[in-house]
């Protein structure tokens, strides 16, 4: 197994965004959304933004940490290839 280091700025910019983990997003939509995100919020905010969701709902929270980095990784990834 490969691991994969990828931003987690980028990973937490998509853990806040209004993406769903449900829907089909290319490699380059999760790209997109990730840095969009990020412009739009900047890293302070989205690092803050996450806290909130992990203090109110931590339940969810993991899940969609999971769902962030694993997706994060694959598009960043295959991006720099």
């Amino acid at each position: 197994m490969t691991t994969h280091t990828v931003d987690p700025v980028l990973c937490m910019a998509l853990f806040v965004s209004d993406a769903s983990q449900t829907s089909n997003l290319d490699n380059s939509a999760i790209r997109d959304t990730a840095t969009g995100t990020l412009d739009r919020l900047g890293p302070d905010e989205c690092y803050a933004r996450a806290a909130e969701v992990f203090g109110d709902h931590p339940e969810l929270a993991v899940g969609r940490m999971a769902w962030a980095r694993e997706t994060c990784s694959r598009a960043m990834t295959l991006a720099a290839v």
